[in-house]
């Protein structure tokens, strides 16, 4: 009777004991699929904004370029030039959607910034320096952005950081 009733009750360990080790288990793989999913999530995020920025950095230099060879080229190039903004801002509120790091938020409107002021170097022969300048400081920013992204999608996340030290010892 004795040895029957300690067989239930280690039957019955075992079996919280299990449920116990198979729903954190389980817990566990949510979170770390959840983890990967946002890590993924970003990565197309960040890789659109940039390359929305990269298209609007073109567009800005091809407007300064028509500007100057016709300064009544404006209202040609200014809806365009609105469009691209508006796509370039589509994909940084993806950007804020999916990061709660206020950096990449400061690094993307920081590129914006610059990438509007190309166009804004005036179009005399005299700006082409300057043109230049702005040009490199917008590549800069977006340079700035992207390696920021590249770090933050690079970046094992915590959880998965001590589950790879765990097995390594």
């Amino acid at each position: 009777m004795i040895t029957a009733l300690i067989a239930v009750a280690g039957t019955l360990l075992g079996s919280i004991v299990t449920h116990y080790f198979q729903r954190a288990s389980a817990q566990r793989t949510i979170r770390q699929s959840f983890s990967e999913r946002l890590r993924q999530d970003r990565l197309n995020a960040y890789n659109a904004f940039a390359a929305a920025a990269i298209e609007y950095r073109h567009h800005q230099i091809e407007r300064w370029h028509r500007l100057r060879q016709d300064p009544d080229a404006e209202l040609n190039t200014r809806s365009e030039a609105f469009s691209k903004k508006a796509a370039l801002r589509t994909e940084l509120l993806r950007v804020k959607l999916l990061s709660d790091d206020i950096r990449p938020h400061r690094l993307a409107e920081q590129a914006i910034e610059a990438i509007r002021g190309i166009q804004r170097s005036g179009a005399a022969a005299s700006d082409a320096d300057e043109h230049e300048r702005r040009y490199l400081a917008a590549t800069a920013a977006i340079d700035a952005f992207v390696q920021y992204a590249a770090n933050d999608v690079q970046t094992l996340p915590a959880m998965a950081a001590s589950a790879v030290d765990s097995v390594d010892q």
